[in-house]
Formats: structure tokens, sequence, C-alpha cells
């Protein structure tokens, strides 16, 4: 399926075609979330200036189902599945500031969304759009903005069966919380941020022999200039309403920055946590990637993977709607740009390339396939190709 920034009929890929980053300026195609469903995939993006989409995409056809143009500054829709049906949550505003609405696809002969509840008069900072369902429940998360300017996330319950029955968003106790990612697992939710931490207090020392000859103190404003506050992941438990059971865990190494990270759900219940900390510069290959796996009970088993060949960009860790068949899957960029892709093994997971995927990114897996998004010109291609590959990897997992 081949996705294109305007409303012109899609053009065929040809063998020959050269992948273009193009497809990701503003006025191209902005692909969001990719879900694995019970038909094959469903995908969200924003097509030229802010027309919002759900491409829905399954064996017997695809199709594109188009939401409307949104109004400020454009967030691709946020994605879950309820069943055989696709839930969205749609960002946009109005003389009041920002909204939210629920709709529901059906199924994947869906034409047009069911529109549910809205909220409104949300402010003027809603960002980082969550959305997923465990059960007969649903949970909406954004990242919000009190008064003073704290980033706090916002988070609201409501009912998967009746999506225009009202209901209210409420802060997180956690303050200065940011890019939050919202998985679902048995019973509830699992709800990770990235949490600054507030600067150390100095305390005021007198001048001294020694720092009178060292010179004049360091300018403050040049010394800042490249520094930032410490960031850490913190995860939450939640139940099937959205509130929270016991404290909050921290992930990560002591007095690492983090700066990049994802999650995913096992199928024991527990959740994966992938991230990379300053120990890999923003933009710069190399550097390791810590693997932390958090138990039900609290506990965290950590596994650091090094690898040479990691390219810039965040991980991405891409689970199978179907617990049987292997995964998760640990997908990088390489040091040239090519996918590396290999089933999480702890340290011990081998991140490969494949001719097949060559620069295209996975974005989802469901029903043994890899769901690839290749730029086309000013377009998107999404095509599912077979996930057997690498056997080897998959026969250890087994």
């Amino acid at each position: 399926m081949t996705l294109e920034a305007d409303a012109a009929p899609p053009k065929a890929a040809q063998p020959g075609d050269d992948e273009d980053d193009d497809a990701l300026l503003p006025f191209g195609v902005d692909i969001g979330a990719a879900l694995p469903t019970s038909f094959g995939f469903a995908v969200s993006g924003l097509r030229g200036t802010g027309l919002a989409f759900v491409a829905l995409l399954g064996q017997h056809g695809s199709q594109r189902v188009d939401l409307g143009e949104l109004h400020g500054d454009a967030e691709t829709p946020a994605l879950a599945v309820a069943g055989s049906s696709v839930l969205v949550a749609l960002r946009s505003t109005d003389a009041a500031g920002f909204t939210l609405k629920l709709g529901q696809l059906a199924d994947a002969e869906s034409a047009s969304v069911a529109w549910g509840y809205e909220l409104s008069k949300l402010g003027k900072t809603v960002t980082g759009v969550q959305l997923a369902t465990s059960g007969a429940s649903g949970l909406l998360v954004y990242q919000g903005e009190e008064k003073g300017g704290a980033a706090r996330l916002m988070l609201g319950a409501f009912s998967t069966e009746s999506l225009k029955e009202p209901f209210e968003v409420k802060p997180l106790e956690a303050k200065d919380a940011e890019q939050p990612r919202l998985v679902a697992r048995a019973g509830g939710y699992w709800l990770s941020w990235v949490h600054s931490l507030p600067e150390p207090k100095k305390s005021a020392k007198l001048p001294t022999k020694d720092t009178v000859d060292a010179g004049p103190p360091e300018d403050p404003e040049e010394r800042e200039l490249l520094q930032e506050a410490l960031r850490v992941v913190e995860v939450a438990k939640l139940d099937e309403q959205g509130r929270m059971l016991g404290a909050p865990r921290r992930i990560g190494e002591p007095r690492h920055q983090v700066l990049l990270y994802d999650v995913a759900s096992l199928a024991s219940g527990n959740l994966l946590v992938a991230l990379r900390t300053d120990s890999a510069t923003p933009g710069v290959e190399g550097g390791a990637l810590l693997l932390s796996e958090l138990g039900a009970d609290g506990s965290v088993h950590e596994e650091r993977l090094d690898d040479d060949d990691i390219g810039a960009g965040a991980p991405a860790l891409l689970s199978d709607a179907d617990p049987k068949l292997p995964g998760p899957w640990l997908s990088m960029s390489g040091s040239s740009d090519a996918t590396r892709l290999g089933l999480v093994q702890g340290a011990h997971t081998t991140l490969q390339t494949d001719p097949l995927l060559g620069h295209a990114e996975v974005i989802a897996v469901g029903g043994g396939h890899f769901l690839l998004q290749r730029a086309r010109g000013h377009g998107v291609a999404l095509e599912a190709v077979d996930c057997g590959w690498p056997s080897d990897a998959a026969a250890e997992k087994k």
C-alpha cells in the first residue's frame, strides 16, 4: 500500500525506485502508530499539511480512512486494538484550546469512523497522546502542562463498549513527567515516562586563596549551555481504571542520562524496557543499549547489550499480537543506516541486517509478518514481509 501526500491516486512503486527521505518532510506523509490487528495491521498518520488518516491493511485488501484536517500543530492519531475493532484518539484544537476525540473503526471493511466522546478545553499543551485497552476498559494518556509550566501526565479511563459516555482526565501524581509510553497487561497497564530530576543544591563556600588564584568564577550561562538536568525512566503499574498500584519504579543505570527508550509488554505479564543513555551521544553511532525486564512484583533484571554497529536513533521493541509467536523483536538503525533486527535475548541479542529490509523501517509485527515503511518520493509505501528470519534465532528462542 502506498500513501501519498495529496489526494491523487497512489503511484505503484517500481523495482528500481530509490528510497527518499523527502517522504518525512512537512508536506509529505508522516507515519505514527502501527499495530497488529485481528485482520492485519492498522497504521495512523498525517498527509500534507495536516490531513489525519488510519490505514487498514488486511490479507484481502487495504484502504485508507480519512479522519479530516487537524488544526494547529498537527500530531499523528493514537491507536489501540479492542477485539476486532480499532480505536483512535484524535487531537485537534478549537477556540478554547486543545481537544481529544475518541473514535472506532469496527473492522477492516470500515470506510469511516464512529466518533465517541470529545474532551475539550485541555489547555495550551497536549502532546504524546497514548491509547491502550485492557478488557472492557480503555485508558487515554497525554502530556499536559501545569500553570507553572511543569510537564504533567493526564490520565482518563473509559469504556471500550460505550465510547460516547463522558469521562474525565486527572493528573498523575508524578510531576515533571514527559514522553509517556502506555501498554496493556493482564488486568491493567504499564505506564512509563521520562522524569527530569531536580538539580542538586550546592552550598555556598567562602572564597579561599586557591579559588582566588584560579581566576574568575566560571560564567554560569556558558557552563549551562550544553548541560541538561538528569533524565531517568520511571515505570508505574496501573489497574484497569488507571489507578497507580504502588510507587513508580526507576529503570536504568545510576547517574546516566536517558536519551531514548521504548517498551513492550511480555507474555509473562512483565514489561521490557530498552533504553539508550548518555554513553551513546545523540546523533552518533555506537554505544550500548540497556535491556531491563520489570516484573509484576517490582523486581528488575537488567542486561547490557554492547554492539559497535548500533547507529543513531531510538530503539524499537515490536511484539506480535499472538503470544505463541517469537518476540519481542528489537529494531535499530546500523552505522550505515541499514535496519538491523533481532529477537530480544538480553545480552545475547544479535542484531542483523537483511537485503530484504535494506533501509526500510520495521514499524510492527503481527501474524508472523513484519510491517515495513519505505520512503517513496513524497509518499510512503507499507508492505508486509515474512518474519521467519532469522530462523536460527527463532529456534533458540523456543
